[in-house]
């Protein structure tokens, strides 16, 4: 049986194809943020479902019961965090003459140590009018995807009826191995595992990160313990970005002691997150390297903006994934199916003679 020939494709059409795919993406980024939080919301507490409909409980109590904690919980947590983010942006003045303040103050320390400061004045991007605006601007961009709560309740109550669907079907051996739906069951599989224990870890962080800001007196502190959950989706790199805000903040409220304490705790809490909790849950298949991490950050940031950068491992995770089975197609077999014709292909003879 002869092998089934590759399509093939001109390079320069292949990367056009690809300018204009990702152009549009960028166009629609604030649509598509709203479905990535909600399908970011259904994977999280999809187990919970799937727990409810594997102990034979009905289709429509899972899903209400399931949708109407989810209602409670988002509702509670973006009134909250709502009230925070137009606190913040209301003394974003206050908070913008603190570190003009600071600013200045460093630059006459550096003056006075013989340091030529000239250059740093050039440097737009550490003023402090473009600080501030950089922060609120993240900010308010990330809540404003999180403030459409009718639309992400409405998705995710959708994307929550897709995956009863295809649990129950599943369960019945209604797919066949090589269908779409048990592949996106796989990809969905490796989804829930990912995200389900880096929400779990990630709270536990960002509850500790909480009760340290709320114990030292840091203003907004629910908003930069919720900022600490978000980032736990980007490896090695999240932390970083998520204590240099209550950092900041503590150093403007109180002096560099603060700061100080605020970063080093900060430092030991994920360090034994990252390091002893979640290695004990998360496989090794789900490692990437800190280079992988920052490109990620980099691409989907620029095309999403700050859901996508939240969301930029997830969502690499499932383009390899893609890119896995896409391959398997074109080579006519799937991964399973090659693994297993190699393991069953008989040994050569060691005399040289054939096998009967």
């Amino acid at each position: 049986m002869r092998a089934r020939p590759k399509p093939t494709i001109h390079p320069l059409l292949a990367g056009a194809s690809i300018v204009i795919i990702l152009a549009g993406l960028r166009e629609i980024g604030s649509v598509l943020n709203i479905f990535l939080v909600a399908l970011l919301l259904a994977v999280t507490v999809s187990p919970l479902l799937t727990w409810q409909l594997k102990r034979g409980w009905p289709k429509w109590l899972s899903l209400t019961i399931t949708i109407l904690i989810v209602i409670v919980i988002l509702g509670s947590v973006t009134s909250l965090l709502g009230v925070a983010v137009n606190n913040m942006v209301s003394g974003a003045g206050f908070y913008q003459d603190k570190v003009t303040e600071l600013y200045r103050t460093g630059l006459d320390n550096l003056a006075a140590r013989g340091v030529d400061i000239s250059e740093i004045r050039k440097l737009e991007v550490f003023s402090p009018n473009k600080i501030v605006a950089y922060t609120t601007t993240f900010i308010e961009n990330v809540f404003s995807t999180f403030g459409n709560f009718f639309f992400v309740v409405l998705l995710m109550v959708f994307i929550l009826i897709e995956f009863a669907d295809i649990t129950l079907k599943a369960d019945r051996g209604m797919f066949a191995p090589n269908s779409w739906q048990r592949r996106s069951a796989d990809v969905t599989n490796d989804l829930k595992k990912y995200i389900s224990i880096n929400a779990i870890t990630g709270l536990i962080a960002a509850v500790a990160d909480f009760i340290l800001l709320i114990a030292i007196g840091v203003d907004f502190a629910i908003l930069w313990g919720f900022l600490a959950f978000l980032f736990s989706f980007i490896p090695n790199i999240g932390f970083i970005l998520s204590v240099i805000p209550p950092a900041m903040l503590a150093l403007i409220q109180f002096g560099w002691v603060q700061c100080v304490i605020v970063v080093v705790l900060y430092i030991l809490i994920n360090t034994v997150v990252d390091n002893v909790v979640k290695p004990r849950y998360l496989g090794k298949e789900f490692n990437m390297s800190i280079l992988v991490v920052f490109l990620s950050l980099l691409f989907w940031g620029w095309l999403l903006g700050a859901i996508g950068a939240i969301l930029g491992v997830p969502l690499t995770m499932i383009g390899k994934r893609l890119w896995e089975f896409m391959n398997s197609d074109l080579d006519g077999h799937t991964p399973r199916q090659s693994i297993e014709t190699v393991s069953n292909t008989p040994a050569p003879d060691p005399a040289g003679g054939e096998q009967t």
